[in-house]
């Protein structure tokens, strides 16, 4: 348990704070966590006022501000105080920044800026990057597709910067925030916010981005790590995305561990849906009315289990997951040559143990990616210089 950032913060078995949905966790106000901060604040010495909030994660809050010396908006990500010391994010992305030039780096965030602030709750380091508008999943939220990847953002065009901040709200809304109060009625501790603000939306529905005019960006650094420097024997991945050897394993995560992840997400943006997935039992009755309110999440598990509790096969779960849902988008069904390919690139990605396991070179040279997945990835580029 001590692994666990509710260890280190503290957090009280009951809840101190009025409950404020899709925040930050608010016990986290406290020395060594989140650092308080508001619209209208102004950080790194005057430069950058801070005019909404993008999003929060575990460690960081995200923010979006203007850039008083470019005139621009930019993402200040406030990475929480016993994190600071630790992340390796800002380096890493410099690294990746100063890289020789080539397919990929498009689509890594630049780092702009790197700064300190210091409040009660301690030292907290702000990275500096393009803002994003939306991810991947929230846009398929919004949407009636099924897309999905949280980490996968779409940039903000560039004539966001022409904007105004009164005409930023005009165009998208105002901030909206909620008081934060005390369940016992006292004041406020130092160090935490009178107000939280609810992550504005940017984006458009998913049905509505334009192939070839939005730019992605990958996303949350934060856990990245060199295996040739740094010894990791757990992951930090999503559970549902974590390699065998994360569980099952006492020798150090390295790139098999990556390629693991990386087939499984392949899987998930051909596929829309997770590869690995688990589902509550609903033999209770709170259970059976979370799922009556889900019916897509009850008719999938229907699907993925029989009468004998058996999983669907590969060849199953292809045709529920891909041919399906391609014919219902009127989008041409996947050959079965191609249907072979990308099961042989999978598996070979997916081998349980990590030594068997390919490798990206032999990922990126296998037969679907050299006739399917690059000639995609061209087109897309030659959409994106147009």
């Amino acid at each position: 348990m001590s692994d666990y950032p509710i260890r280190r913060y503290g957090v009280p078995s009951k809840p101190q704070y009025r409950l404020v949905e899709d925040v930050e966790d608010l016990h986290r106000y406290c020395p060594g966590g989140y650092h308080s901060l508001d619209i209208g604040d102004d950080l790194d010495e005057g430069r950058n006022r801070l005019v909404d909030k993008l999003g929060y994660g575990g460690y960081s809050t995200i923010w979006l501000a203007r850039d008083l010396h470019r005139a621009r908006y930019v993402a200040v990500k406030a990475i929480t105080a016993d994190a600071s010391t630790s992340t390796s994010e800002a380096s890493l992305l410099s690294s990746l920044g100063n890289s020789q030039p080539g397919l990929g780096n498009e689509i890594i965030p630049r780092l702009l800026d790197e700064f300190w602030i210091a409040g009660p709750n301690g030292k907290h380091r702000c990275i500096v990057t393009p803002p994003a508008r939306m991810s991947l999943f929230d846009a398929k939220e919004a949407s009636t597709l099924d897309l999905h990847l949280g980490n996968i953002l779409v940039q903000f065009p560039k004539v966001i910067d022409t904007l105004s901040t009164p005409e930023l709200y005009e165009e998208f809304g105002e901030p909206y925030s909620e008081a934060v109060v005390r369940l016992d009625g006292k004041p406020l501790s130092n160090g935490v916010p009178a107000r939280v603000f609810i992550p504005g939306w940017y984006g458009v529905p998913s049905d509505d981005v334009v192939f070839g005019e939005e730019k992605i960006i990958l996303s949350d650094f934060g856990e990245s790590f060199n295996p040739q420097k740094t010894v990791r024997l757990s992951s930090k991945t999503l559970p549902l995305l974590q390699p065998p050897e994360a569980r099952f394993s006492d020798e150090p995560l390295s790139f098999p561990s990556d390629v693991w992840t990386l087939g499984c997400t392949i899987w998930e943006i051909l596929g829309q849906r997770p590869l690995f997935e688990a589902f509550f039992r609903n033999s209770r009755p709170a259970r059976r009315e979370w799922f009556n309110e889900e019916e897509d999440e009850l008719d999938m598990k229907k699907k993925s289990r029989g009468p004998d509790g058996v999983r669907m096969s590969w060849d199953q779960r292809f045709e529920y997951c891909i041919q399906e849902r391609r014919a219902q988008a009127g989008l041409e069904l996947v050959a079965d040559t191609e249907r072979r390919a990308f099961k042989a690139m999978l598996l070979s990605m997916l081998a349980f143990r990590p030594n068997e396991r390919a490798t990206a070179q032999q990922a990126l040279c296998s037969e679907w990616m050299r006739d399917w997945g690059q000639p995609a990835l061209d087109r897309a580029g030659m959409l994106m210089k147009n």
